[in-house]
Parts: C-alpha cells; sequence; structure tokens
C-alpha cells in the first residue's frame, strides 16, 4: 500500500515551484492532489456503510482547511524563491515564522478532525486516518524539499 502512495504522490508533485508559480497552477496541483488523494484514502481505509458518510462529510471539512494551509505554503514557497538571492535577516524571519506557523496550523486541524472522527467512527480508525494523513503529508513535504536548494546551497555551489 506504502508503493501506491508513494507512486501517486511522487506523480503528483514532480511539478518544481518556482518564482513563475501562480495562484492558478496551485490551485490546479491542488485539485489533482485531492481527487488523488481520495482515491488513497478510499483504498485505504476501506469504510464500512456506518462509517462512510459521518467519515466523508468531516474529511470534505478537513480537506478544504488543509487546503488553504496548502495555499499559504506555497505562497511561502514562492516569496523564499523571489528572495532567495537576496535573503535578509528580517525576511528571513518572517519566511520561517511563516512555514512553523503553517505547520502548527496543520497539526492543530489534524487534532481537531480526530476529535470529530473519532465521534462518527472508533477513536483507533480516526487515528488509522491521521496516520494516512501524516504519512501523506511527509511525502508531500519531502518531495518539495528535494526541489528547493537550502539557504546557501547555490552559492556554495558556484564556488567549486
Amino acid at each position: 500500500m506504502k508503493k501506491i502512495i508513494l507512486f501517486a504522490i511522487c506523480t503528483l508533485f514532480t511539478v518544481n515551484l518556482n518564482a513563475q508559480t501562480n495562484t492558478d497552477e496551485i490551485a490546479l496541483i491542488q485539485s489533482a492532489y485531492g481527487m488523488e488523494k481520495k482515491q488513497i484514502i478510499i483504498q485505504f481505509m476501506k469504510l464500512t456503510e456506518a462509517e462512510n458518510a459521518g467519515f466523508w462529510k468531516i474529511y470534505d471539512e478537513y480537506e478544504a482547511e488543509r487546503k488553504e494551509l496548502g495555499k499559504k505554503r506555497a505562497n511561502n514557497l514562492i516569496e523564499y524563491a523571489n528572495n532567495y538571492g537576496k535573503l535578509t535577516d528580517a525576511k528571513a524571519t518572517e519566511l520561517i515564522n511563516s512555514s512553523i506557523d503553517v505547520q502548527i496550523s496543520l497539526s492543530k486541524l489534524m487534532k481537531k478532525t480526530y476529535a470529530k472522527l473519532s465521534k462518527v467512527m472508533s477513536p483507533v480508525r480516526a487515528a488509522q486516518f491521521i496516520q494516512l494523513e501524516n504519512y501523506l503529508e511527509t511525502m508531500v513535504r519531502m518531495e518539495i524539499s528535494d526541489d528547493i536548494p537550502l539557504i546557501g546551497e547555490l552559492e556554495a555551489a558556484e564556488k567549486k
């Protein structure tokens, strides 16, 4: 199952984010990810009929909020790309704080979603969804990280 999920994520996130990325491209990536992700969830969760209605209502609410956080993350990456060559202390602080705020918001969203899901399915089944969500989020972050140079990395490569 992990191989299927990894393949789906890698396929969806082979697009490099750069300074030319615009909101239409971000929306396209997120909508494609959302459609593929739903199929992954269906395969992995194998919801019972009793779980089905309550789960998808909560999932749709969760996904709407997660996508908003994804937009904030993407905009932060665009800001980083736009300022990479002229990064100041103030801009670095702003970008890092924004990145951390998105991660905190995502953790709070998962906690809130877990609490809601635990009311419509068992806590173990709710935890199963959160575990899958954490796995997918980790894969997305790894894919994004592979495409973004670390601060000073480009300059060090040029000196060699």
